[in-house]
């Protein structure tokens, strides 16, 4: 399905997205910029007024038009301002994929606030986390049992008459509030190593700065756009509340592309159903989701032919499936498959590999966009070590921890894992130095689910561990160390935290014990050998 441009707006694009990167101090410390570039995140939809016609957000039977799209995000601003957010409020999104939730993104900035990005899946206590470190003005939310606190809560779906009461393209409001690069443009949370998530603070200079690398990699800055070629079609399933699908809703609208949303929990044949019918050109996602399809018996009762882009992050990406990509899409072959690498943190991604890096360098996940640096810290004689990283799309602080050092006083990121640069400045992971576990492309924080079980009265010590997993990559397990006397089994002991942690949180595999856990030096768990005995015990069987 093909929708082309027919009256393009011979005046857009109004700001120049350039190639040429110069060395520029941002944030008290040097770095690398590119050259023009949009200021505010509001000049990124200077282009959309020409994809007046085109289909943007699609949802089932849901089809949403540009010019629909764009005045809606005025009368979204509007709702938003009449529930009390001004200037520099923060919003809480609280919210499953949905139109509604690009809008409220676009809304949120066209009233000069802040998006809260809140993880739909996350526990009630940890939604408190969320607004105690965030002090939100609005939740807005599809959860009708969301307990808001101090915040007012506002129902997503309050925001649907938006696309009904917006004929045609409107100018924009008067009162564009555009604000500065350094001003906060979104807060985004991430499990971090230490317990619950930890809020991430992105600047309008970060978000900009990642989207102006994906479109210089893709060839799609918009002053090179033909707005009368075919338009591209983009199938999003994963999370636009993460940090790639921040850019997912973001990249269509400066390129006028179709952003496809599967609905309700991730399911091959819909998926399988959806890239037959739109003609999708790019779907991406995490490791895990592309086995699911591949594998799926019907894969060869469905038209993919459409497929030409199918990039893959959040979790490490193995030769095993690269080769079923290529044996099953073979028009990917050449081009096409791509691995990326980055974090919440460092505000998207970092480097990226292509069909022949990945061929000629196997394991890597390439090399940086032209304004990263990266640097390893500490390097053994092997050249593994921390990977710092230096770029504008660097998080500017966590919310709430004004001294941590995660980001030194030359912008340097410590991003907690471990890594290699060969001789041509390609990057290789070597291991996290960081406890979490990446199930399905969710980090999950060890201490958070270890803090969870240890308030049970019956749980003495536990070690929490990733175990391969052959369809989510890891899996969490949980060793715990029972108190005398004490008679708790594992069914319990999940029962107990599953009000407590999300559910990708809770373990799958648990081990009793009475027996101490084994410790380095220092007393300090070895975790290490932990992994290695279970991963023996495992061999492949079910969860206990």
């Amino acid at each position: 399905m093909t929708e082309t441009v027919r009256h393009a707006d011979p005046s857009a694009p109004a700001v120049r997205w350039g190639t040429e990167t110069v060395e520029e101090a941002y944030l008290g410390h040097p770095g690398r910029q590119y050259r023009d570039r949009p200021r505010s995140v509001l000049q990124m939809l200077d282009t959309v007024p020409q994809w007046a016609e085109r289909a943007f957000i699609v949802q089932g039977e849901r089809r949403i038009r540009y010019g629909t799209f764009l005045a809606a995000v005025d009368e979204g601003a509007a709702i938003l301002e009449r529930n009390g957010v001004v200037p520099g409020s923060r919003v809480l999104l609280f919210a499953y994929n949905s139109p509604e939730f690009v809008l409220a993104v676009w809304a949120i900035w066209r009233a000069g606030g802040v998006p809260v990005m809140g993880n739909r899946w996350w526990s009630q206590a940890e939604i408190d986390n969320a607004m105690a470190l965030t002090h939100p003005v609005v939740a807005l939310t599809d959860f009708a049992g969301l307990e808001a606190g101090a915040a007012r809560r506002v129902m997503l779906s309050e925001l649907s008459p938006a696309f009904d009461a917006a004929p045609g393209v409107p100018g924009h409001r008067s009162e564009r509030h555009e604000g500065g690069e350094d001003d906060v443009a979104l807060v985004i949370f991430t499990s971090g190593s230490t317990g619950v998530p930890k809020a991430v603070s992105l600047s309008q200079r970060s978000v900009i700065a990642n989207q102006h690398n994906l479109l210089l990699r893709s060839r799609q800055l918009p002053q090179d756009l033909d707005p009368e070629a075919p338009q591209t079609v983009s199938l999003v399933c994963t999370p636009l509340f993460h940090v790639g699908g921040v850019s997912n809703l973001i990249t269509q609208p400066i390129i006028g592309g179709r952003l496809v949303l599967n609905e309700g929990k991730f399911d091959p044949v819909q998926v399988l159903q959806i890239i037959e019918r739109e003609g999708v050109h790019r779907w991406g996602g995490v490791p895990t989701m592309a086995g699911r399809v591949l594998e799926h018996p019907d894969l060869e009762k469905y038209d993919l032919s459409s497929l030409r882009s199918f990039p893959l992050g959040g979790a490490p990406l193995s030769p095993q499936l690269l080769d079923r990509l290529r044996s099953k899409l073979p028009q990917l072959e050449r081009r096409g498959l791509a691995n990326t690498w980055g974090m919440t943190e460092s505000g998207g991604f970092i480097t990226v590999a292509g069909n022949r890096d990945l061929a000629q360098r196997p394991g890597t996940v390439g090399s940086p966009y032209p304004i990263a640096e990266l640097r390893i810290d500490n390097p053994d004689e092997h050249g593994v070590g921390e990977i710092l990283v230096r770029c504008p799309t660097v998080m500017t602080g966590y919310v709430g921890l004004e001294d941590d050092a995660t980001v030194d006083g030359d912008g340097w990121l410590h991003t907690g894992d471990l890594g290699h640069l060969d001789e041509d400045g390609f990057l290789y992971l070597d291991g996290r130095s960081k406890d979490i576990v990446i199930r399905g492309g969710e980090n999950i924080a060890c201490r958070h689910v270890e803090q969870a079980l240890l308030e049970h009265p019956d749980v003495y010590d536990v070690a929490v561990v990733g175990v391969p997993h052959a369809d989510l990559g890891e899996e969490v397990a949980a060793v715990v160390v029972l108190r005398a006397g004490a008679e708790p089994t594992s069914e319990m002991l999940r029962d107990f935290v599953k009000p407590r942690l999300a559910y990708f949180e809770v373990p799958s595999r648990w081990f009793l014990q009475r027996d101490e856990l084994p410790t380095l030096p220092g007393e300090k768990v070895d975790k290490r050998t932990i992994r290695a005995e279970l991963e023996a015990r495992l061999g492949g069987g079910s969860a206990r």
